[in-house]
């Protein structure tokens, strides 16, 4: 009678135990599921380890010329880390031209074949077809904590309450200027690096300081000066995206929300600064020489310029140089122009399961984790996670006055606007007329206006 007792017992412990190992494989099957393309995805598959797995790696190349690592030794470190606590995944790197990153990425994903992990210095990628959605798998703020990423990194990975990808470090572009030369003709420097400056500011400085230097603000003509100041026409409603129609699953990410009244404004204000001797028709040119002429004394302003030729300047003489805000339309409120990258993943076909899929995003969280204290300390970029942001303040290549604006900066980034490169490339091109007729003295800013407006509309 006894054996029997045990025998029940047993049997009682084993079918327990079998009904819940039955219910947690339901459970796991079953849990926090999400759709991609069609695909059901558990974002909790467990990783086997007795599987072999390959990850294939694209990161566009980003030049840091004074880097202590190059981009290839941080990403290695990165891997080898990584590849410690998963020893069974094989990880290939292809660092690539970002010029040319994007469109091969586009016929991968038309190939059914884009690699696992996308990683861009600036801007998002979107191919909703092959793409797996990164929100399921972001680590979430614990309570009464900040949010992991800053709320501007984070929102301009996001479509339609989706968010796509792992944001790493916030790319900025900004003017730079000369305190010295500044102070000097009157410019409140400390106040413009607080509250910003408008457009009638800008105006009054270079009339102010023509007696001073030869030519005050250099400015070089093309998409990104444009690009600014139409960020800083449209203002709150741009920022809040109030004037951006909502993207579609086949769309790009950029979708423009500029106006003409913004391209109007623009025009007025260039054509102003044009006749004050600011821009100069060669476009190669002024790229060439606005240094020049901001170390020689012939300029105090120079812009726009992104975190390479910023830190020429600010290497050679920090106490005398420093970024400066772009400036906005009186009757708009300052936008920045910033945009974290990041990395992306992908799925192949055929699909090649939720374990991969799971790997794959581990390893793009790790490498923005692992890398964006290299591009804070070579480049100064401001990492997207806010736990990083002390950090920064030590390893940043920036004053205290370049750091101040760049923190306010997070603050006015725009949710949308921001050109993606391969865009940016085209629409260069096709401007590159345009600049030449703004060049000419009987040239009417409204003119101009209408022709640049509808070179944009034909944007996608």
């Amino acid at each position: 009678m006894a054996r029997r007792a045990w025998h029940r017992l047993l049997v009682m412990v084993l079918g327990a135990g079998l009904a819940a190992a039955g219910t947690a494989g339901w459970l796991l099957w079953l849990g926090p599921r999400f759709d991609a393309a069609g695909i059901s995805i558990n974002p909790r598959a467990r990783v086997d380890p007795a599987r072999r797995y390959e990850v294939v790696v694209w990161e566009e190349e980003i030049a840091a010329p004074w880097a202590r690592e190059s981009q290839q030794e941080v990403l290695a470190g990165a891997i080898e880390a990584f590849r410690q606590r998963w020893p069974n995944v094989d990880i290939v790197v292809h660092v690539i031209d970002a010029g040319e990153g994007r469109a091969r990425l586009t016929e991968a994903v038309a190939a059914g074949r884009p690699p696992d992990i996308y990683g861009t210095v600036r801007g998002m990628v979107y191919h909703p077809s092959h793409q797996i959605p990164a929100g399921p798998y972001l680590p979430a703020a614990a309570e009464g904590e900040p949010p992991v990423f800053h709320p501007a990194a984070e929102r301009r990975f996001t479509r339609e309450g989706v968010v796509w990808g792992w944001p790493r470090a916030l790319w900025w572009e900004t003017w730079v200027a000369d305190g010295t030369a500044l102070d000097r003709v009157g410019v409140p420097v400390d106040r413009v690096l607080a509250a910003g400056w408008a457009w009638d500011e800008v105006e009054a400085f270079v009339e102010r300081a023509k007696s001073w230097m030869e030519t005050p603000l250099l400015l070089e003509p093309g998409v990104a000066a444009l690009e600014h100041l139409l960020l800083n026409a449209a203002g709150e409603g741009l920022r809040h995206g109030t004037n951006a129609k909502t993207p579609t699953a086949q769309e790009a990410p950029y979708v423009s929300p500029w106006d003409e009244t913004s391209v109007r404004r623009v025009a007025a204000f260039l054509k102003n600064l044009q006749q004050a001797g600011t821009f100069r028709g060669d476009a190669a040119g002024a790229s060439r020489t606005r240094l020049e002429g901001l170390f020689t004394g012939r300029a105090a302003v120079i812009g726009p310029v992104g975190p390479q030729l910023a830190l020429v300047a600010l290497r050679r003489d920090p106490e005398r140089f420093t970024l400066f805000p772009v400036p906005h339309h009186p009757d708009a409120a300052p936008v920045a122009p910033m945009e974290p990258g990041g990395y992306f993943v992908f799925r192949q076909e055929p699909y090649q399961g939720d374990d991969h899929t799971r790997l794959a995003m581990e390893l793009a969280g790790w490498l923005a984790a692992r890398t964006e204290s290299w591009l804070s300390e070579a480049l100064g970029l401001v990492p997207a996670r806010t736990g990083s942001f002390h950090a920064w303040q030590s390893a940043a290549p920036l004053n205290a006055a370049s750091q101040a604006l760049l923190a306010a900066y997070l603050t006015l980034a725009p949710a949308g606007g921001l050109l993606p490169p391969e865009e940016r490339d085209a629409l260069a091109g096709r401007l590159a007329p345009h600049w030449q007729v703004l060049w000419s003295s009987s040239s009417l800013p409204e003119t101009w206006a209408e022709e640049v407006w509808r070179v944009l509309e034909g944007s996608p």
